[in-house]
């Protein structure tokens, strides 16, 4: 499974988003999520990949795609 697809499932699942609105290009405040599922959704995420996630937390505030490119370029710094 896909980074994307991981944290789409974990999104409808945990936060009840509806799939309908999770597309690369919505940030995480249009899809309802306030600073503390931001921060749980982060929690999570790094914990699901075994990953360091800094605790700027900058990219999660700009587009889901962004968010998930800094998860798979941290998952591929570790895994190299």
């Amino acid at each position: 499974m896909s980074t994307y697809a991981d944290v789409q499932a974990m999104l409808t699942a945990k936060f009840d988003v509806k799939p309908d609105l999770i597309k690369p290009d919505a940030k995480l405040s249009e899809l309802g999520l306030d600073s503390l599922s931001v921060a749980e959704l982060v929690f999570d995420i790094g914990e699901m990949y075994d990953i360091e996630i800094p605790d700027d937390g900058a990219t999660f505030e700009t587009t889901l795609a962004d968010a998930i490119a800094l998860v798979d370029q941290l998952r591929a710094a570790k895994a190299a």
